[in-house]
């Protein structure tokens, strides 16, 4: 069984049939299980202006804007009616063998990774939901990571680039360390194409 996680990037989110091209995007992979990340997007930017005016510590911004996706991930529970909220990794193997899309809830999953491993998340502005969604890829060993993003997959794919540091976060590819296939769609110019970024140790979870 094939599983991806796909990060649904926060500038998505204001668009209007925004369910119809991720239903689209979804269809266009060769998986036969989804997890879904959702991205920030305006939640994430207040709780960064709540950072500014308030000058809050590091950590407690960090979970703040962690917090942002869960409201986000109910968002996109509301806009795809048949995904379900997976709020831990037994729920998550539970719902694998139903098969479809789940939307994965990151503050109660992280808390359990945490719990569960010895290696922890970055904590800052510089991890974003690009890096959260590979760290739960990584630890869940999934097959595959599909970020879906507003823009074009950046040009270099294999080595880093001017271009990637606006592309994903700081910490996407240390985390990922080349231990999956990383996909690329944009999402806003034609949902249907799915295209390799970065190859991994195993690519098995999208066709391109």
């Amino acid at each position: 069984m094939k599983i991806s996680i796909v990060k649904v990037g926060g500038s998505l989110l204001t668009l209007p049939d925004l369910a119809m091209r991720l239903r689209k995007m979804f269809a266009a992979l060769d998986a036969d299980r989804i997890f879904v990340v959702a991205g920030g997007g305006e939640a994430a930017r207040l709780v960064r202006n709540w950072d500014l005016i308030h000058q809050l510590d590091e950590e407690a911004a960090h979970w703040l804007a962690i917090e942002s996706m869960s409201l986000t991930a109910a968002l996109l529970a509301n806009l795809l009616a048949d995904a379900d909220l997976v709020v831990d990794h037994r729920s998550a193997d539970n719902n694998v063998l139903k098969g479809g899309v789940s939307i994965l809830v990151p503050r109660s999953i992280l808390d359990e990774l945490h719990h569960d491993t010895r290696e922890s998340l970055p904590v800052g502005w510089d991890c974003t939901s690009d890096s959260i969604a590979g760290w739960i890829a990584t630890q869940w060993k999934v097959d595959s990571i599909v970020l879906a993003k507003s823009v074009d997959v950046p040009r270099e794919s294999s080595t880093p680039s001017e271009s990637e540091p606006t592309a994903v976060d700081a910490n996407f590819n240390s985390i990922i360390k080349g231990q999956l296939p990383v996909y690329w769609c944009n999402v806003r110019a034609n949902p249907e194409s799915v295209v390799l970024w970065k190859s991994g140790s195993h690519e098995t979870a999208a066709d391109c």
